[in-house]
């Protein structure tokens, strides 16, 4: 009798090449091209898998306060201003925020500036008290006193022409002269005091705007606009009816706002005040005057805004000044203070505390919001953080250089991560775990500031090098997802291929983990030189799912990876 033999299915087998590397995305379901962990990787060479760029390491900082990018590179470091590597000004030891008008840097808190051009560092700000005798007349514009005027408040009796007449029948009192042609008295349109003091004016420019107090005339105290000065005068615009002196001091001030954060558009300073709601402007091209105003397109501007909560950065966008709060951006329209208007937009603003992740990448501005990364064009800002996951991070600080918006944030236990994002291929790659402080862009190059240390994330060494070098070969993984999630079933990765160029002195290691193992198994080695197809040797075991890693150190491109998959039972 005979007997029939089962028949064997066939081994199920797949084989799956990527050759397009996505870049990172932390999410538990992910494309097969994509990594759910990596360190130190670049989309530079896309669609090749490869590390980042060497880094310069420019120099040290006793205590790093601030970065900036003007025509060239500025920081502080503790109490020292230095402007393209050297020490021009002493500050205050405290966290900085720059903005650029022309020649000049500014520097906030401490409402200082430095002209590049000149070399000149001070205040913005003046304030001078008298220490001598003050007088005060009545004076033409050019400076000249007005002599042998009536004070009454009755017209004088036959008066020559040219005569003067204080009439003080009225509240506030005129200044008249006379005309003997028209046979009537006619009013001086705008009269004028002089402040008279050794050093007085010496502090201050014409037109600036100033705050007068300690005047014994109480007219004379409040907010002016000095029309004229001199080393031991000013000239305001007001009325008195004699010459006076007086031995207690005057104090002169030109003040400057307290503001949280600024920017520069069109000529001007703009700033915001949280304690106050108030928007700023300064004077266009005088960023020493913020309380000037004469009704001319040239003026000041204040204003205050009603929506709720504190500031939490601005920024120039597309020709628009950007106020944020969490909730809230403030667009500024107009070109001069008589058209300015303030719009409300209720969306995603800047998350508290990350002020320094607003950055322009092309035409579109990115930043930090609560609870993601997004892009902001002229409408609405659009997510563009989801391959994150849903990984907490805060306190961010931003830079840009060419497609990429690089953004490093702290973790809820403190420690840091640099992260790129690609505007040409739309992806994130993750660097490492180091926080950085302070970005700003210069000359095709990014620099920013991490453990108290200037770095060039392109490895340039020609510029602020003290002691400049490139820091040793990169070391760097990629972890893909879960390979195994499409299929029910258990199956083993038979065969892995890997074509990859290396270059001297540097190493690759391919790991596997099999069903969430903590350990990963090393599977491979290679340290080749030129561009070849490797297979990796594995011993086959079964599993629901694994994920490989690629790791190294040194410079290499990886071009394809292909995976052979034998598809195994249900048990």
């Amino acid at each position: 009798m005979g007997y029939t033999l089962p028949m064997l299915k066939p081994m199920i087998t797949t084989r799956e090449m990527i050759n397009d590397f996505g870049g990172y995305n932390h999410n538990l379901r992910i494309q097969e091209n994509e990594f759910y962990d990596m360190r130190n990787c670049s989309g530079d060479l896309y669609p090749l898998l490869a590390p980042r760029r060497r880094r310069g390491i420019l120099r040290k900082f006793a205590k790093p306060n601030g970065l900036y990018a003007h025509e060239k590179l500025c920081w502080v470091d503790g109490t020292d201003f230095y402007y393209d590597g050297a020490m021009v000004g002493t500050v205050k030891d405290s966290p900085k925020q720059f903005v650029g008008m022309g020649a000049y840097v500014l520097i906030w808190p401490d409402k200082v500036y430095y002209n590049s051009t000149t070399g000149e560092f001070g205040s913005l700000g003046a304030k001078t008290t008298t220490g001598g005798t003050v007088t005060i007349s009545l004076c033409k514009l050019d400076g000249t006193d007005y002599t042998g005027y009536t004070v009454s408040a009755t017209a004088p009796a036959s008066p020559a022409n040219g005569a003067l007449w204080i009439d003080t029948s009225s509240t506030p009192n005129v200044l008249k002269i006379y005309s003997s042609t028209q046979g009537m008295w006619q009013s001086v349109p705008t009269t004028y005091a002089k402040i008279s003091a050794t050093g007085i004016g010496a502090a201050f420019g014409e037109h600036d705007g100033v705050s007068i107090s300690g005047m014994d005339n109480t007219d004379l105290n409040g907010e002016f606009i000095l029309q004229a000065v001199g080393d031991d005068y000013i000239i305001i615009t007001a009325l008195i009816n004699a010459v006076a002196t007086q031995s207690t001091p005057v104090t002169i001030e030109r003040k400057i706002p307290d503001m949280d954060y600024l920017c520069e558009s069109e000529n001007r300073v703009w700033g915001c005040s949280s304690e106050k709601h108030e928007i700023y402007a300064c004077k266009l091209g005088d960023a020493k005057n913020w309380n000037c105003y004469m009704g001319i397109s040239t003026d000041s501007y204040a204003a205050t805004v009603g929506t709720s909560g504190a500031f939490t950065g601005c920024f120039t966008h597309l020709g628009y000044v950007l106020f944020f709060k969490e909730d809230v951006i403030h667009k500024v329209y107009g070109n001069k203070p008589g058209n300015y208007q303030i719009t409300n937009t209720n969306c995603r603003g800047v998350e508290k505390g990350s002020e320094k992740s607003l950055a322009l990448v092309n035409e579109t501005l990115y930043y930090k919001a609560r609870g993601s990364v997004v892009a902001y064009n002229s409408a609405l800002p659009t997510t563009i953080s989801d391959a994150l996951g849903s990984t907490s991070y805060m306190s961010a600080r931003g830079g840009a250089i060419g497609t990429k918006y690089y953004i490093s944030m702290l973790h809820d236990d403190g420690t840091g991560v640099i992260l790129v994002h690609d505007e040409r291929t739309a992806m994130w790659h993750k660097e490492d775990d180091i926080y950085a402080s302070d970005f700003a862009a210069l000359d095709g190059e990014l620099y920013f500031i991490a453990d108290n240390t200037l770095y060039s994330v392109n490895g340039s060494l020609d510029r602020y090098g003290d002691g400049a070098k490139l820091e040793g070969p990169v070391t760097w993984y990629a972890e893909t997802g879960d390979i195994g999630m499409n299929s029910p079933d258990n199956k083993y990765i038979s065969k892995l291929q890997l074509r990859i160029e290396v270059e001297d002195n540097a190493l690759i290691h391919v790991d596997i983990r099999y069903d969430g193992e903590d350990a990963w198994t090393e599977k491979y080695r290679i340290n080749i030189t030129n561009k070849r197809s490797f297979t990796v040797p594995i011993i086959p075991r079964r599993c629901d799912t694994m994920r490989i890693r690629l790791w190294g150190t040194g410079e290499c491109r990886v071009y394809s990876l292909t995976k052979t998959i034998e598809q195994g039972s249900e048990i």
